[in-house]
């Protein structure tokens, strides 16, 4: 992507790239959770999400349904559909932590952009996966900031972009980050329903096993 001069891109990006990388510290949960709190994210829960933050978290079901290349609107429109019935079902989800397995999530109050962390600790090993779901305040990057000045109409192109996925060893952990954005515009004709997210952002963090001496 070519820089901006824009101060909100830059802001957004800063946000976004503290996030990623409080996710990818440490497989800790305290400690994420500490640096998630400081950035400016708030701890929440299911039940607590408004339509706002449901509908962010839709689009991370969006995003796992709908592949690679382009869609028929009515297959967009059914997708989005139940991406909605799923995400609002997820405020009957009771958060019951395990000794190992825990489920955290956080929201942005102001923009109801969306995070959810599942964790997983052992003595040896653990991982803990965050998933991102922005709003256009809060995203580094949209579609039509994607499209640039190319003129291209939004209502022809693909629903869903994806960034080129990385991936890195280091200090015992292993990482891996995939990100991709929504072209609303289209999502929002093809589903008669106005879609302000524009991205989702996908972290997987692993402690990988010691090995025995």
């Amino acid at each position: 992507m070519a820089a901006t001069t824009v101060p909100a891109i830059a802001e957004n990006s800063q946000l976004v790239s503290k996030t990623v990388a409080a996710c990818q510290a440490t497989t800790d949960l305290a400690t994420v959770t500490d640096s998630l709190v400081q950035i400016g994210w708030t701890p929440s829960v299911p039940a607590s999400l408004d339509d706002r933050e449901i509908q962010s978290y839709a689009a991370t079901f969006l995003v796992n349904h709908l592949g690679y290349g382009d869609y028929s609107n009515k297959r967009i429109a059914s997708t989005w559909k139940l991406a909605l019935k799923n995400a609002a079902g997820i405020r009957n989800l009771q958060i019951i932590d395990g000794s190992q397995k825990k489920d955290r999530w956080f929201v942005l109050e102001q923009s109801g952009s969306v995070l959810r962390i599942d964790s997983f600790a052992h003595e040896t090993y653990g991982h803990i996966h965050c998933v991102l779901a922005l709003k256009e305040e809060d995203s580094p990057v949209t579609f039509n900031r994607l499209l640039g000045g190319s003129g291209k109409d939004p209502n022809t192109l693909p629903p869903i972009y994806r960034l080129r996925p990385k991936s890195f060893e280091s200090n015992g952990f292993e990482r891996n980050l995939n990100a991709a954005v929504l072209n609303s515009e289209r999502i929002s004709v093809a589903s008669d329903y106005e879609v302000n997210v524009s991205s989702v952002y996908s972290t997987f963090t692993a402690k990988k096993p010691e090995r025995s001496k």
